[in-house]
């Protein structure tokens, strides 16, 4: 590269500073400059630049023809032959200089350029080890590229989005409760306090009673209109019945044509654990390779026809072991028929507790919510003020009701205990609050009065069939208002509006 000596250039470094001096010789690796001037002032005899270090370069003037002529030729003929073969290497060395300026647009600097030698440099590029690196250098996850929203979704496998082991808790180990439990407590002192708010909530709940019984006697058409319903489905007419008039179609059921009691409760808790299963979710989702627990059921019983009835249907739910039941006795049971029912229960898998606190305790070592509690206390033929001997009594009882509206799902056989079958008006300190209510045979009266007595929580009504034989209504005059063939043709439960 001797033909670039005596050229004036200016470089500037990678780090900024501005060199100026004469090329004295040039390489591939360095440039050695003379006569060299700093950017800062400073000035040096000779200067060597590394390669390296260059980051730009321009050509500032040419050498001296004086000088250039002398080196090629002694004699002054010779000086323009000299200057002529000069301005080739000056043209080749400002043309250089162009290219490395990229400042400079002059077109004819630029068309005394080389070529790009593109397939030189192709050789120089190897392809496969930048790949290569690009790939060892990627983290990216394969279901996370743009082609992603193309892949369709994988289905969840059965164990997957669900409590593991959701079976495996403690129902079969709960404890049964012992039969002859004392359910009140040892010391039957009387709740000096209960009697003290009872006391002073007296007047209210008078009053409360007096301006229900006033709305039910000035109600227009309550005494000349008969009261009834109509199934939801087919739109049949309903009759209602009082008490003595479901008393009498057992009673006559049973001396008359050997339909016993015993065999209409079967009859009744087969078509009702149908429903109950129904709402439970059905073939969908009561069969054995579910792996969620069991739906759970809690029956609310007393010492009466009402709670043998429920014990009956808990026997058939959970003789399939598809439903957990778990019994609350209100009181000690004492009839032979509760107690053949209740040992027919829990042969078949039922639990029992005999307090609150235990089936609330009970309840926080399950994995199944209660779904459904079902109110058996009461029933159609009798109060809950008959079960209550003392001021205990009537605590225990309170605290029961309390807890049974504080959940979801509350259904009430016959009619919502703590209410009045025949006329729906409170006849205790506190009363069931049912979303549905269960008729035996046929709707009571008190149940059309729910209507009037509680207009925004009106229930739902369902009416079960119980197998009475249609011949039964032909014996009494005041049952003919009955003889209804088609309202249980092929289903036991109609919903009733």
């Amino acid at each position: 590269m001797s033909q670039f000596s005596g050229f004036g250039i200016e470089v500037e470094l990678k780090d900024g500073k501005i060199i100026t001096g004469r090329v004295a010789k040039a390489n591939p690796k360095s440039l050695t400059l003379s006569d060299v001037t700093f950017s800062d002032g400073g000035t040096s005899q000779v200067f060597k630049v590394k390669a390296s270090r260059l980051k730009d370069l321009k050509v500032v003037s040419t050498p001296k023809q004086g000088k250039q002529g002398v080196a090629r030729n002694s004699s002054a003929g010779s000086v323009s032959g000299a200057a002529g073969a000069a301005a080739p290497a000056a043209a080749r060395l400002a043309s250089a200089g162009s290219n490395t300026d990229w400042q400079d647009d002059d077109a004819a600097a630029i068309k005394q350029q080389d070529d790009f030698d593109f397939q030189e440099n192709l050789r120089m590029f190897n392809k496969e080890d930048v790949f290569a690196k690009l790939k060892e250098q990627d983290k990216v996850e394969q279901k996370s590229r743009l082609v992603s929203h193309n892949i369709k979704d994988r289905k969840f496998e059965t164990d997957e989005l669900v409590i593991p082991d959701a079976k495996q808790d403690n129902w079969d180990s709960l404890e049964e409760d012992s039969t002859h439990t004392e359910y009140l407590p040892i010391t039957k002192s009387i709740n000096i306090t209960h009697l003290l708010q009872s006391a002073g909530d007296n007047e209210a709940k008078n009053d409360q009673v007096l301006s229900q019984l006033q709305r039910a006697l000035t109600r227009p058409g309550s005494i000349s209109k008969p009261s009834g319903f109509v199934t939801t489905t087919t739109g049949v007419s309903v009759p209602c019945a009082t008490p003595v008039q479901l008393l009498e179609i057992e009673r006559v059921c049973s001396d008359s044509f050997g339909f016993t009691s015993k065999m209409a409760m079967e009859h009744w808790a087969v078509h009702m654990s149908l429903f109950v299963k129904q709402k439970l979710g059905g073939r969908v989702r009561l069969h054995a390779q579910n792996t969620n627990p069991q739906p759970l059921v809690v029956i609310l019983a007393s010492d009466n026809r009402c709670g043998a009835r429920a014990l009956a249907l808990g026997r058939v739910l959970c003789q399939s072991s598809l439903v957990r039941v778990l019994v609350l006795f209100t009181n000690t049971p004492e009839d032979p028929e509760v107690n053949e029912q209740w040992q027919l229960y829990q042969k078949s898998g039922g639990k029992t507790v005999e307090s609150l606190q235990s089936l609330k305790s009970n309840l926080e070592k399950l994995n199944s919510p209660v779904e459904i509690v079902l109110d058996a206390m009461q029933g159609f033929d009798l109060n809950l003020q008959d079960l209550c001997s003392d001021a205990a009594d009537e605590a225990r009882l309170e605290d029961i009701i309390n807890w049974c509206n504080a959940q979801q799902a509350v259904w009430s056989l016959d009619i919502p205990s703590g209410l009045d079958a025949g006329s729906a008006l409170p006849n205790f300190s506190a009363h069931v609050n049912a979303n549905s209510v269960i008729c035996l045979c046929w709707p009571l009266t008190g149940a059309y009065n729910l209507r009037s007595q509680f207009p925004n929580h009106a229930p739902e009504i369902h009416l079960v069939d119980l197998g009475v034989p249609q011949a039964v209504y032909s014996v009494r005059s005041s049952l003919r208002k009955f003889q209804i063939a088609d309202l249980f043709v092929t289903e036991g439960m109609v919903q009733l509006t």
